[in-house]
């Protein structure tokens, strides 16, 4: 008896004691902080990054959690978010006394999906915390997911009762997975393999040139490729373990960059990187809206080029990103009509957007019959504020500019109505008149002009803008127009449409939307590109994906690349890919009180 009553104590003792040792453990694990040294390490194993303790820092040191919040974002590069964060979206219980710049950080961790941080029950985010191993081994399983791509933020704010502004980004790409020539998940090749760092693209080669220079004299060695109708920007070549370290300093000078491998070969492949993806939205619910929409042109005249941002203040905008394609000298490609009046003529194989005077977006294909009628007889007229190709008849008024462009052929000067002079052999740079125009004759454009008009004779010109007969209604009320393509949706169903330059419908590349959505309400979207981190831009195919999440009805893509910009109220909330920053374009969009 006495050896079974010893027994249960000591049975009890042992069990107490276990239990006291997994409670005290748990509580010490709970305790242990994370160092820098171990976070660093474990952050750049998942993420594949290459950070270095911050200045200041040891290894030994312990992590703060809000330090640990700030490190993975700027890991994650998105850090670029924390403007369009919403500070009033999530309410922590214990951050008083912790800065705005602060909050938005936290705010932002936990914004994400899935979340970097959550409040605990009592809503307490603990930002001066140590950061403890327990904690930590939770996060490191949501940065795991984050290395996958599963990553996203959205937010949704009312600007107006008729606007709403839309923010997205998702998805991550490490270095090693924008690598060029590369699929997603690869590493970046073996051991010996060279590469170059990319840092710009352009559409005109004096812009590429440029940059190159400036390369050269921070001392890299710089050149200017041609590839498939962009001036490429790249510094090196450079072993694989160099890269890391020259694309930080190149991103210090002011120069993101990404890697493009050498192969064997020599020959230069270039793949698409798996992301991020970064778009901006504006929905304009046009019903009873006290806004208008209208297009506006650069410098308000055709052939001359300025900043989006620079129109819209001009005109007092609200809201504006850039609309048609254009010509290195400004001519705009495609329909464009002002205020009633068409600057340029529609072109054959693409698609226009106009609007009413009562905010109506209609998008479809245009054909216009242009006629020059006078006394003797009418002439057809080809062109409308362009460079004439010869054999043709084009058009000009002020918009074009002060006088006519410097081309040899019969002109004719119309003012008030009346032919005021013919010069038979026209060496251009006419001045044009404020009330009236000129018709400028080459070839057998010149021929049919010497037949057609006199002198004194009354002339006036008949434009006449034709649709499919199912549209023709709604675009006798457009006021104003821009061109685009390829068509994204139409009547509900996904495109692309039409027959486009496989380096706009298959590449990356910045993009700049409008279209109507199901329930009548107005999109204008960009998407950003070019900026490994940031956003690397979508293909058409990729674009008209993220397009289906808003319910199109209709939508049309217009001038991208480094004239994409997205600008409200007074700021420019994007970042266009040029490295010289907001481009200058021939036309924009306006939303206007």
């Amino acid at each position: 008896m006495q050896r079974k009553t010893w027994k249960a104590p000591l049975g009890l003792l042992v069990v107490f004691l276990v239990l006291e040792f997994l409670v005290s453990s748990v509580a010490f694990a709970q305790l242990t902080p994370v160092t820098w040294g171990d976070f660093l390490k474990s952050l750049n194993g998942i993420l594949e990054t290459s950070l270095s303790l911050p200045p200041g820092k040891r290894s030994a040191d312990p992590v703060v959690r809000l330090e640990a919040v700030k490190t993975i974002l700027q890991a994650l590069s998105y850090d670029d978010l924390l403007s369009f964060v919403d500070t009033r979206g999530v309410v922590f219980r214990d951050i008083g006394d912790i800065g705005d710049e602060d909050r938005r950080w936290l705010f932002l961790a936990a914004s994400l999906e899935p979340p970097l941080i959550r409040g605990d029950i009592s809503g307490n985010v603990f930002p001066k915390r140590v950061l403890s191993t327990q904690e930590f081994t939770i996060i490191k399983e949501t940065l795991k997911k984050y290395a996958r791509g599963d990553i996203r933020f959205e937010r949704r704010k009312s600007i107006h009762p008729n606007l709403e502004l839309v923010v997205k980004k998702w998805g991550f790409s490490p270095l090693s997975r924008q690598t060029a020539g590369q699929p997603v998940g690869s590493s970046l090749g073996v051991s010996g393999e060279m590469f170059l760092l990319q840092v710009g693209a352009y559409g005109e080669k004096e812009r590429a040139q440029r940059v190159a220079g400036w390369l050269k004299e921070l001392g890299y060695s710089a050149s200017v490729v041609e590839e498939g109708g962009l001036f490429k920007v790249r510094v090196g070549p450079y072993k694989k373990e160099e890269l890391a370290a020259f694309r930080a300093r190149l991103e210090k000078q002011g120069f993101p960059s990404y890697p493009v491998a050498l192969g064997g070969t020599g020959k230069r492949e270039e793949a698409l990187p798996p992301g991020p993806f970064f778009t901006l939205a504006l929905i304009f619910d046009p019903l009873d809206a006290p806004f208008r929409l209208r297009v506006a042109l650069a410098k308000d005249q055709v052939m001359d080029r300025e900043k989006t941002s620079d129109i819209a203040r001009r005109h007092g905008a609200l809201f504006a990103m850039n609309a048609s394609f254009f010509a290195e000298n400004g001519d705009p490609i495609g329909l464009l009509m002002v205020d009633g009046r068409i600057l340029s003529e529609p072109q054959k194989g693409w698609y226009s957007a106009g609007f009413t005077t009562e905010n109506h977006l209609v998008i479809g294909e245009t054909r216009l019959e242009c006629r020059a009628i006078g006394e003797g007889g009418e002439v057809a007229i080809q062109g409308i504020n362009r460079l004439n190709n010869g054999d043709e008849v084009t058009f000009y008024d002020f918009f074009f500019g002060n006088e006519t462009p410097p081309q040899e052929g019969v002109e004719v000067i119309v003012r008030g109505g009346v032919v005021q002079e013919i010069r038979l052999d026209g060496k251009g740079k006419t001045p044009i008149p404020r009330d009236g125009f000129i018709l400028l004759g080459r070839g057998q454009g010149a021929q049919r002009l010497r037949e057609a008009f006199r002198l004194g004779d009354r002339v006036r010109v008949r434009m006449t803008l034709f649709s499919s007969p199912e549209q023709l209604e709604e675009w006798r009320k457009v006021r104003y127009a821009v061109s685009g393509g390829p068509l994204l949706f139409f009547e509900g169903q996904p495109g692309p449409f039409g027959d486009f330059n496989p380096d706009i419908v298959a590449k990356r590349h910045p993009r700049t939307v409008v279209g109507n959505l199901e329930d009548g309400r107005v999109l204008f979207l960009i998407v950003d590109g070019r900026r490994p981190g940031h956003s690397v831009g979508m293909t058409i195919e990729e674009l008209v994906e993220e397009l289906k999440t808003y319910r199109m009805r209709s939508a049309l893509n217009l001038d991208g690349g480094g004239s994409t910009t997205f600008y409200l109220e007074g700021k420019i909330l994007n970042l266009p890919s040029d490295l010289l920053g907001e481009r200058k374009v021939a036309s924009a969009i306006l939303l206007c009180p």
